[in-house]
């Protein structure tokens, strides 16, 4: 990671000391993550550090575990590479049992960081002397919050908090192996693809906002409702967990669908049209939250009775089945609200 990259100019001309600053943790070998393109220059690059000390701006905030997202660029636009790192970061926070990530910003409307980050949560929390404004995000609830969130609500805010109580219904989806390497490529002993290793993104795999098509005709699925993927096949097992965003039922326009999913889903324009003429399409757009620790096999399931056999389509699942995966599965009950 060079200095002279073109994605540091910004920060160059906004931060008159960035040159000292850069040298200076580049010595103390911070981490990083970073998307080099194929000519090496960067297309993304997130620096970060744990601290634990109150954050000086105005109003103060308290001595705290926090993860600071240094410094966020994304300069390759279209690859989802804010979302993913987003999610690496709650990621990264969590395995270090920290529940707060914040970052500094010179704010200038129309502002796509910002956009990006408020999607998940970051809100306006204070104000630097030199004029940044400081963007806190909370991965838990904590008692001060208010109890009258929406599930919906809970997701974004606390993502990847999610609201599980019974105000919500769980769903368990069926998701060929093929589909479910695509759409998670973080799932752990997932086997990568040659495009991945020549550098080519599997764009629906970096989102944290997903969509998924079927031909299910449930019409009970609504609004911060839980999905829970069921990988066929190969592990035939319950494997993450999803909060719901909207369901499209019936639908038979290949244009709408693929309007409605975007970069999201991991069907192509031919895959989405063969599936029309099939019949009416479902679909689910919905915010990927978590992998189970222990995913839970089908052998499981059915002696738990959470599951009477294999799921084949979408089927709901009721409190007493949902309460014994958590427990079997080890949830951190930390990031479940109800």
């Amino acid at each position: 990671m060079k200095y002279e990259d073109p994605i540091f100019d910004t920060l160059k001309l906004e931060y008159p000391g960035f040159d000292y600053w850069f040298k200076k943790i580049s010595r103390e070998g911070r981490k990083s993550w970073v998307y080099y393109r194929k000519d090496r220059s960067l297309g993304a690059v997130l620096i970060y550090k744990i601290e634990d000390e109150t954050i000086d701006a105005d109003p103060s905030l308290p001595k705290n575990r926090r993860l600071k997202i240094a410094t966020l660029k994304v300069a390759d636009r279209g690859y989802k590479i804010g979302e993913l790192f987003i999610k690496m970061s709650t990621d990264l926070a969590i395995k270090n049992d920290i529940y707060e990530i914040y970052l500094t910003h010179f704010t200038k409307p129309p502002d796509q960081l910002i956009e990006l980050i408020s999607e998940y949560g970051f809100e306006r929390a204070a104000l630097m002397e030199n004029g940044e404004e400081v963007y806190l995000k909370k991965l838990t609830i904590s008692r001060d919050d208010p109890e009258s969130f929406s599930p919906i609500e809970v997701s974004k805010r606390f993502y990847p908090s999610f609201y599980d109580g019974d105000k919500v219904k769980k769903f368990v989806v069926p998701i060929r192996p093929k589909f479910h390497s695509k759409l998670f490529t973080d799932y752990r002993g997932r086997q990568t693809i040659l495009s991945e290793h020549a550098g080519e993104f599997i764009i629906e795999g970096n989102t944290i906002k997903k969509a998924y098509l079927s031909h299910s005709k449930i019409k009970k699925m609504t609004p911060g409702d839980l999905i829970l993927f069921y990988r066929s096949n190969d592990l035939q097992a319950i494997t993450s967990i999803e909060v719901v965003e909207a369901v499209h039922t019936g639908l038979s326009d290949s244009n709408q669908i693929l309007k409605l999913t975007g970069k999201r889903t991991v069907f192509s324009r031919e895959e989405i049209e063969s599936m029309v003429e099939e019949g009416p399409i479902s679909v689910f757009l919905f915010r990927h939250h978590l992998h189970l620790d222990k995913p839970l096999t089908l052998e499981k399931l059915v002696g738990a009775r959470v599951l009477e056999a294999q799921p084949r389509s979408v089927t709901e699942i009721y409190e007493e089945g949902y309460s014994e995966i958590k427990k079997m599965s080890g949830i951190n009950e930390r990031l479940t609200f109800h």
